[in-house]
């Protein structure tokens, strides 16, 4: 390849800017939005549009790809936005569409590639496939073309090489993702990453709105980018798909907002995103006690993070285990089953329904949810003996009526006549009183016996030993005896979704989506699963089991779950194995950590081949040291990161920590919690269980010892997220001894007791 070709190349993407910014070109993905005439778009169709117009102009597309489909060579040139001629002829490839994933899937030594079709209005998928002559990758600043990457079918050809517009020629391992991500600002907000899209992940991309896609991914290997990325692709694909139709889950609203300034460039304005239990507690409010406890501190704080927890320990597992479901399931269904055998006749007055009546008016509303057909057989039966009491009170005053006229000429005197009127409207008036009260009285107590237990009642009921001794079958012996002297004093976290469960199984669920993206999938238990199974139809899950720190409560075995859950579904397991945030030296740490707790039985993380500085490892000897440190690192970082984050494992420390930076760094130093947003150009100080699904460019861990984080799953787990939240540098500190989970890459020193040592 010589400079002849980036100069050819140069001269068609100026064709190209030169017909979009003269409206010979068009975006299509607009004109569809308005399905409007070519001649109506303008520069003044709203901001959104007018942004997608000016990236467009600037780089009309990043890729090229030459082809030969049933002996027919096309030249197809792939980018963000489709774009297509006054002729609705395509210039450019939207990166969506199915061919596209030819260029993603194409490497030297597979020419041979197939893309689906999918027709949606015949639900048919048809497959062509093709063969690649070649494919070229630009990288474009300026409206011109700097680089170039060119790759051919054959995996020796001299053609695959790489070509600046100086005509210099690079080895093609050079490539453009490598450069992206070195050059790149950490932003923390995630980015588009359309033009390098990698072959694992278009292939998660791509999959049909009517599979469940479980994507089990090492930290730093894209998952929440192909997220939204997929629901891009499953939007443009499926036409009869709104934004309202979709939903994102996220561990928490700072992870949520780091994805917000992506949406719109993905043409996913109006898709809602949402923590779990704030999707959720709006529906259980009317029924639950004040002071509900959202997030999961204390979980942490004073259970994993503590000595003698296992119990609580065993309790929160159990409400979050496949055979709680079960429990759940058995009792809601034994109410449920058993609700006509309360049925006894009511008779009010001598107006009477015999229990074959009432079973007759009962199963007159089967179609309906469960505690709707509850309600409206209630409501009919009050109407039915209401409408018995008015026309026996219209009878009572007909009667008396009638009585008063016959009185008329009867030879009584007017004193006479009207104290007999009198008498006689006393006698009806009290009639009518002691039918009002035999109907309020009677019917009241008839209706207390039919009512159904709220949601929040009947979680309680399940909850107490002579309930789990029903199900001893399903849960062993020794769970009973978990809860025998158990108080359910406040709903927390972990409370929520069962509770939940429980609602869904009453009533019919309160929203329901076409596709619901979970991320952070291994947090969540199995109940919450089989929660969100009765809202959608079909989900993607994004998760790390590597990354699992609840402890038994969140998912390890994707498989399982996936079966236990989604078995009268298609499904599809991919895996990601490859980091392409951290550096290869952060990763190497990240991997000895694991390999220090599972010896050979773990899978390491493979690091794309990027280099940054080696970790360091510092003993502190004091809250002091520990400060100098963190000043003298923070200060030298901050002339060349701009976001750095400090981890601290527990809460307090880190909040006490946070103020002490933040007196020294003039405020510019905060703690965050996972409610609020990291402000750009600060330092952030977290708490290790917050900081999950974060992105910093440096990170400072605080006292990894021997104390903070002995040799065990869930501290060789907590460790390794908080070293791979890092993607160029990474410093660990310790007091005393270092934790056993670093053995191999720290060199141990004595401590010695000095000032400020209640943050260590």
């Amino acid at each position: 390849m010589d400079k002849n070709e980036v100069t050819k190349e140069q001269s068609q993407l100026d064709e190209v800017i030169k017909k979009l910014e003269n409206q010979s070109y068009f975006i299509w993905e607009l004109l569809d939005r308005r399905q409007g005439q070519f001649n109506t778009i303008s520069y003044k169709s709203g901001k959104s549009d007018q942004e997608q117009l000016t990236k467009t102009k600037s780089q009309p597309y990043f890729g090229r790809i030459d082809i030969n489909e049933d002996g027919i060579n096309e030249t197809l040139y792939i980018g963000k936005q489709g774009v297509r001629d006054m002729d609705e002829n395509l210039v450019v490839i939207d990166w969506r569409m199915p061919m596209a994933s030819v260029y993603y899937n194409f490497m030297p030594g597979k020419s041979k590639q197939s893309y689906t079709v999918y027709d949606e209005i015949n639900r048919r998928k048809f497959t062509n496939q093709v063969e690649v002559r070649m494919k070229r990758e630009f990288t474009i600043k300026d409206k011109k073309i700097i680089k170039m990457l060119q790759q051919v079918a054959e995996t020796d050809s001299e053609l695959n090489t790489t070509l600046t517009d100086k005509g210099e020629e690079l080895t093609v391992t050079d490539d453009f993702l490598k450069e992206i991500l070195e050059n790149g600002d950490t932003t923390g907000y995630l980015k588009e990453i359309i033009a390098t899209i990698q072959k694992e992940q278009d292939e998660a991309i791509r999959q049909p709105l009517e599979y469940n896609v479980m994507i089990q991914g090492v930290a730093g290997s894209g998952k929440s980018s192909i997220a939204l990325h997929r629901l891009s692709y499953l939007l443009f694909n499926n036409k009869h798909l709104k934004a309202e139709d979709l939903l994102i889950l996220g561990p928490s609203n700072l992870f949520i907002s780091s994805f917000k300034g992506l949406l719109p460039e993905l043409n996913l304005d109006g898709i809602r995103q949402s923590t779990f239990q704030n999707l959720i507690v709006e529906y259980l409010e009317p029924f639950l006690p004040h002071g509900v406890q959202r997030n999961y501190k204390d979980y942490f704080e004073e259970v994993l993070f503590r000595k003698g927890g296992s119990e609580e320990q065993a309790r929160t597992e159990f409400k979050g285990s496949e055979n709680f479901v079960k429990i759940l399931d058995g009792y809601v269904n034994q109410i449920q089953s058993g609700y006509e055998n309360r049925f006894v006749a009511l008779q009010i007055s001598d107006e009477r329904l015999l229990v074959s009546d009432l079973i007759k008016i009962f199963e007159g509303y089967s179609y309906l949810p469960f505690v709707k057909q509850v309600h409206k057989f209630i409501h009919h039966v009050e109407t039915h003996f209401k409408d018995f009491v008015e026309r026996k009170i219209k009878d009572i005053e007909s009667h008396m009526e009638s009585f008063l006229k016959f009185l008329e000429d009867g030879g009584l005197s007017g004193e006479e006549k009207e104290l007999t009127r009198k008498q006689v409207l006393k006698v009806a008036d009290y009639k009518v009183k002691k039918l009002k009260m035999e109907f309020k009285v009677d019917f009241a107590g008839w209706k207390k016996s039919m009512e159904i237990p709220d949601p929040y009642r009947i979680y309680k009921e399940i909850l107490s030993p002579d309930v789990l001794k029903m199900f001893k079958k399903e849960i062993g012996e020794g769970v009973p005896d978990l809860f025998g002297d158990y108080k359910l004093k406040e709903v927390t976290y972990f409370d929520l979704a069962p509770i939940f469960y429980i609602y869904l199984k009453l009533y019919e669920s309160p929203e329901k989506f076409a596709h619901i993206i979970i991320d952070e999938g291994q947090d969540l238990s199995f109940v919450h699963y089989a929660v969100l199974k009765k809202m959608t139809k079909t989900v993607t899950i994004l998760g790390d089991k590597e990354q699992s720190i609840f402890r038994g409560y969140g998912q390890y075995n994707w498989n399982n779950l996936m079966k236990s859950i989604f078995n009268d579904k298609k499904y599809l397991l991919l895996s990601l194995d490859t980091s392409y945030r951290s550096t290869k030296e952060i990763i190497s740490v990240a991997n000895k950590v694991l390999e220090n707790h599972y010896g050979d039985s773990y899978f390491p993380i493979i690091p794309l081949n990027r280099s940054g500085p080696e970790a360091s490892f510092n003993m502190v000897t004091s809250g002091r040291d520990l400060l100098e440190r963190l000043v003298t690192t923070i200060e030298s970082w901050k002339l060349k990161y701009k976001r750095i984050a400090v981890i601290h494992k527990d809460e307090k420390k880190a909040i006490g920590l946070a103020d002490y930076l933040s007196n020294h760094f003039n405020q510019d130093a905060v703690y965050v919690n996972p409610d609020q947003e990291v402000k750009q150009g600060y330092v952030s100080v977290l708490s290790s269980y917050y900081s999950k699904g974060m992105e910093f460019d440096a990170v400072i861990i605080v006292n990894a010892n021997e104390e903070s984080f002995p040799k065990d799953e869930l501290h060789a787990r907590l460790l390794y997220v908080l070293l791979t939240r890092a993607q160029q540098e990474v410093k660990v500190l310790y007091q005393d001894t270092p934790s056993p989970l670093l053995e191999g890459m720290v060199v141990e020193r004595q401590r010695i007791v000095a000032e400020f040592d209640d943050i260590l």
